[in-house]
């Protein structure tokens, strides 16, 4: 494939890294200068367990972007969706398309931005970490699905670009793996205003009703059946907290990206676009919690964890 990754991060960088090893023709594009420049001088580093290697594959800039784009893969911030969609307006070739790697329901603005028949989606669940400039670390190897948003038999573009890209697989139901990751996903928001690592906020007794009340929240807005990876099964969630936390002790990545965003690189998340998709009282409380936390009128600790577990037993 010829293909322009939007978001050079943690996801955008492992898979950039892995693409263009295997041979493909990739474009990095980021907008922190610093990776870009790191990139460019001494290639992507990817770092931990699964394997460590160097990438020497091209890096730009938002605004040294080609004027055509043959194919994008989205792998930026969700609540930086807009300025990615904005850059492949215009851009994108007549013939090409468009695959989002992000967290939550983003391929509408993505579709806005290029066409309603251009965008596919995808479930992405191995863990990865931006370290710094250059840098990225690879935690483990997880669940990686690639669908139309429709649904449905698989296209040829969904079956290219699953034999492109590490780990995917093709699905029929990728809107079900999506939902079931807002799930997954509302629970380790609730873990991350602890400073406990993923397994632990799981898996400890004192917040397990906690982490399955707000997982059910999600599941119940789900409009397809939800999907099981990686232990996590909708119907057996007393049991996936379990599985889960097994499963996250076996990765190098022991705290969510979220906990990074809000202690390590001290930035906005993406609790908001998230909130468009989940609603509900448990929910309600973390988004407020985590708000509190990027304002600084909060820190990461167990006492906000044992706040959360009080207020769902209290429902």
């Amino acid at each position: 494939m010829k293909v322009t990754i939007i978001g050079a991060g943690a996801i955008g960088g492992t898979i950039g890294a892995r693409m263009h090893r295997a041979g493909h023709d990739v474009l990095l594009c980021d907008a922190d200068a610093a990776h870009v420049a790191a990139i460019n001088d001494d290639g992507l580093h990817i770092e931990g367990p699964v394997e460590e290697f160097t990438a020497h594959v091209p890096a730009v800039a938002p605004d040294d972007l080609p004027d055509t784009i043959e194919h994008a893969i989205v792998a930026v911030k969700s609540l930086h969706t807009a300025s990615a969609a904005a850059l492949l307006e215009g851009r994108l070739a007549s013939d090409g398309f468009v695959l989002t790697v992000q967290n939550g329901l983003t391929a509408d603005t993505l579709q806005a931005a290029v066409g309603a028949d251009r965008v596919v989606s995808s479930f992405v669940n191995f863990g990865a970490d931006y370290l710094g400039p250059g840098r990225i670390l690879q935690g483990n190897v997880a669940t990686f699905r690639i669908g139309e948003i429709g649904g449905g038999p698989i296209t040829p573009r969904v079956g290219l670009l699953a034999d492109s890209l590490p780990y995917a697989l093709p699905t029929e139901n990728v809107l079900g793996y999506l939902w079931g990751k807002e799930a997954y996903g509302a629970m380790l928001w609730a873990g991350a205003v602890s400073d406990l690592t993923i397994a632990d906020s799981l898996s400890l007794p004192p917040y397990r009703a906690l982490m399955m009340a707000v997982a059910q929240e999600a599941i119940d807005q789900a409009p397809v059946p939800v999907e099981s990876f990686d232990g996590f099964v909708p119907d057996d969630l007393d049991g996936s907290l379990d599985r889960l936390a097994a499963f996250n002790r076996k990765s190098a990545k022991a705290r969510s990206g979220i906990y990074r965003d809000l202690m390590v690189r001290k930035r906005k998340t993406e609790v908001d676009e998230v909130h468009k998709d989940i609603q509900g009282p448990v929910f309600d409380r973390i988004v407020a919690m985590i708000h509190d936390i990027e304002e600084g009128r909060r820190t990461c600790e167990v006492a906000n964890l044992e706040e959360l577990a009080e207020f769902a037993a209290s429902r």
